[in-house]
């Protein structure tokens, strides 16, 4: 730098050679010291303590010291830190699937336990994905054997599903129920464990039933005689989704109710089957794209063969967000991943992993209270640098040789 022959400096330094300058044996750029390659690791180490991120590591750094590709080496660093990787946000929320319509009523059907509430009981919800059509059975003690009796009841009138959806609750997860689904040559499609939204459809009625229940006790009513008052109504109301009304797109007809209605200007109940689909359709779309955009969804790239790191229950608060072991991805079927640690098999969402970055081997000897190695003095040469405007010498700066 002393010669004035920038033609053997890495590039990255000629573009800024109008910047740098020495006191004594240091190099500055401005009033920043440019760190030689053997110092760059410990630095980068000692910015990262206290595990602060990508943005507050960069500028800790910036207001003391710079070498060509800081800011990518301390991205490196941060994302590979092991402590920083359990701990740091979720990952990326991935975009919204939405459940194809069946092609008949009662031909797939959702279920859900919603409960308990103050008095004990809890509700058994099933809906028909086609029709939006509710029932809701009271239970007092929701064992395997309790749910099967009431979904009986309901089978006899309405006929047996092709299939139904269930979380993974206790109760659907038994050898009874199961057991009753092969007898009746009903098949059972269990939900990805914690993602309720894989059964929206009955999740979102769970919220419908509360909000009336909670309305009927705020009028000091008993809300097991008013549950049934409730259904009636919004079984014979238009859903928003299919512009027809639950009971309409079931039976075939509307149902008669307390409100007053002239039979002879009643519409035809036929229903039309493609306006139907089409109307399901467009604000399925609507609802997924609205949501995509709010949440900034993108694809997760996790395919078999990643190593993973797991979501995990929050035990107290110096629960980390992410299991501190990495799972290996065994395989994957649309948003679902299947993981495996130790002979130990998961299924989850793919909203529940985030890839996970092998830790620096002198980074975790650090952390350790033990140096790293010196770097060889050999210096690898520097990829190029982005381009940065020219700027002049500080004027403070004007006495010292450049």
């Amino acid at each position: 730098m002393k010669s004035g022959d920038w033609r053997k400096c890495d590039h990255a330094y000629q573009t800024v050679k109008t910047e740098l300058c020495t006191m004594g044996n240091i190099v500055l750029r401005g009033s920043r010291i440019v760190m030689p390659l053997a110092a760059r690791r410990q630095t980068l180490m000692l910015a990262h303590e206290g595990h602060q991120g990508i943005v507050k590591t960069k500028q800790r750094l910036r207001t003391k010291v710079w070498w060509p590709g800081i800011d990518r080496e301390v991205e490196d660093l941060v994302r590979s830190c092991h402590a920083c990787q359990i701990n740091s946000a979720t990952s990326q929320d991935v975009p919204t699937v939405r459940t194809e319509l069946p092609e008949k009523p009662w031909q797939m059907l959702a279920m859900d336990m919603c409960g308990p509430f103050p008095s004990g009981h809890h509700l058994l919800v099933v809906t028909d994905y086609y029709s939006r059509w509710v029932s809701a059975d009271i239970l007092q003690n929701p064992t395997s054997m309790n749910i099967i009796k009431p979904l009986k009841h309901l089978f006899a009138t309405h006929g047996l599903p092709e299939s139904v959806v269930t979380d993974n609750g206790t109760p659907f997860i038994s050898k009874e129920f199961k057991l009753y689904l092969q007898e009746n040559g009903i098949t059972h499609r269990r939900i990805t464990p914690y993602w309720p939204q894989a059964n929206g459809e009955v999740e979102r009625q769970n919220k419908t039933l509360c909000k009336a229940i909670r309305s009927a006790h705020a009028e000091g009513k008993d809300w097991r005689a008013e549950l049934d008052v409730f259904l009636l109504a919004y079984r014979s109301t238009p859903h928003c989704v299919t512009g027809r009304s639950p009971a309409e797109l079931l039976f075939n007809r509307q149902i008669r109710t307390k409100l007053p209605e002239l039979t002879c200007f009643q519409q035809n109940s036929t229903k039309d089957d493609v306006a139907v689909r089409r109307a399901d359709a467009v604000r399925k779309e609507k609802g997924r794209e609205d949501a995509d955009r709010h949440r900034r969804a993108k694809e997760s790239q996790v395919k078999q063969g990643d190593r993973v790191l797991l979501r995990q229950q929050k035990q107290n608060k110096l629960s980390t967000p992410f299991e501190p072991e990495p799972y290996t991805v065994i395989s994957r079927k649309g948003p679902s991943v299947w993981l495996e640690k130790n002979g130990i098999k998961k299924m989850r969402h793919v909203s529940h992993v985030k890839l996970w970055i092998e830790p620096e081997q002198d980074a975790s000897l650090l952390y350790d209270g033990i140096k790293p190695t010196t770097a060889t003095p050999d210096a690898p040469k520097q990829k190029e640098s982005r381009p940065q405007r020219a700027k002049r010498t500080p004027t403070h700066l004007k006495d010292f040789v450049t």
